[in-house]
């Protein structure tokens, strides 16, 4: 079964691992998907137990207006079958509505999972029109302590994921998986801290999060995500909580907005926000053209899409900082550190930008405006604005790679910078 072979529940050397219920839900979908119209099968109290152990639930089962049998429907759900035999029966798959209320998973070293509410719309072969999970409960142990997880309702829309079902590699290659939208309302993951004395805890939560995709054929065309409420906690005894508390601040508490474009006309791709903004600490953007991006950057082959990175160049770049209070609280933190009066410290930080923008902008009067707004920023931090444009075609990685002094690569560009403006 695709939920057993594609996203197993746990691990198998017994380690309850976060991303599992991630894993079995996503393999849960697309093992359950694919019928598509020749009749209905209902089935209740499905029971199974895979060979490491594991033991799986199923109270209700319906795929409305599905091609497969009865027999072929339990197949599909049943652990430790052959992964080709699931890609064959998932391939076939087609159905009008596939409802599950609920799947319980069992783990051999007592981690739990409940997936409930799981409905999927107009399956046909890995394509799946909408797809709605109601809820995400799992339990079980990592690193000595205790990992709990819950998420809130789940939609996606315009689910493909036809080509991972591809009998061949070069099939799966030309049909990258794609994804129209997506919704998730409220997740929140407790685990024990990575490299931490036992005790020592991490707390992850999401608010939300949406995705929309826009393609064109088979390329993507607008991409937009922005995710909101991110709160990380580290327990205040672990070292990130140390960290953390020596800045001022007890979590991090963050929002993150993206948006992009391609043209694959003119294989160009705008990068038109990419902002990460934190509660009492200020905001990080970014804005960037790029040409010669071929649509292989897009593709689900590795050595492609790095190749098509490689030869890609960038046009211009725009980095924006806005300051909320963590510039203030890292000056304080480090003149802490250096037994040195903040005020003191910030001069210091001022002189040492007003000598090294200059020299690795070779001098140039470009240099030293960007040293003067700078220091602008650092006497009165509020926004600082840094943008470049290529001078003459675009900048790739070779002919960053190529360049021995920084002023090498400055006299390619034009920089400006633009402080509490």
């Amino acid at each position: 079964m695709a939920l057993v072979h594609n996203g197993p529940a746990r691990d198998r050397s017994g380690r309850f691992a976060v991303a599992s219920a991630g894993a079995a839900m996503v393999a849960a979908l697309i093992g359950f998907a694919a019928p598509a119209a020749a009749g209905d099968v209902a089935i209740d109290n499905l029971t199974f137990k895979s060979l490491d152990g594991d033991s799986f639930a199923i109270a209700h089962v319906e795929f409305a207006g599905t091609n497969l049998s009865k027999d072929e429907v339990v197949k599909l759900l049943t652990p430790d079958s052959p992964a080709d035999d699931d890609r064959a029966l998932a391939q076939k798959l087609k159905a009008d509505k596939i409802a599950i209320p609920s799947i319980d998973i069992l783990g051999k070293d007592g981690s739990k999972i409940r997936l409930t509410g799981l409905v999927a719309n107009h399956v046909d072969a890995g394509r799946i029109e909408a797809l709605d999970l109601a809820a995400l409960e799992a339990s079980g142990g990592d690193n000595g302590g205790a990992v709990a997880v819950r998420s809130g309702p789940l939609h996606l829309d315009g689910l493909d994921v036809a080509g991972l079902l591809a009998d061949d590699d070069s099939a799966a290659a030309t049909s990258p998986s794609r994804l129209a939208g997506l919704t998730l309302n409220g997740l929140d993951i407790v685990a024990p801290a990575p490299e931490e004395e036992p005790g020592q805890t991490i707390h992850v939560a999401i608010g939300s999060i949406a995705v929309r995709n826009e393609y064109s054929a088979a390329t993507i065309k607008q991409a937009g995500v922005k995710v909101a409420g991110i709160v990380i906690e580290p327990s205040p005894g672990s070292e990130a909580g140390k960290s953390l508390a020596s800045l001022g601040y007890s979590k991090l508490e963050l929002a993150m907005t993206i948006a992009a474009a391609y043209r694959a006309d003119a294989k160009a791709f705008a990068l038109e926000d990419f902002i990460v903004d934190g509660a009492r600490m200020g905001s990080v953007g970014m804005k960037a053209d790029l040409t010669d991006v071929s649509p292989q950057l897009f593709g689900v082959d590795s050595a492609e899409r790095m190749q098509a990175l490689f030869e890609a160049g960038v046009t211009s770049l725009e980095i924006r900082l806005v300051n909320d209070g963590l510039f203030d609280k890292a000056l304080a933190f480090y003149a802490k550190q250096q037994a040195v009066a903040p005020d003191k410290l910030r001069a210091q930080w001022s002189a040492m930008i007003g000598q090294m923008a200059p020299v690795m902008l070779g001098g140039s009067p470009a240099g030293l405006a960007l040293a003067a707004e700078a220091q602008k920023f650092i006497a009165e931090p509020k926004t600082l604005t840094i943008a470049a444009k290529v001078k003459s075609g675009a900048l790739k990685a070779s002919d960053v790679l190529a360049v021995n002094d920084p002023s090498e690569l400055a006299a390619k560009l034009d920089i400006s910078a633009a402080a509490n403006r």
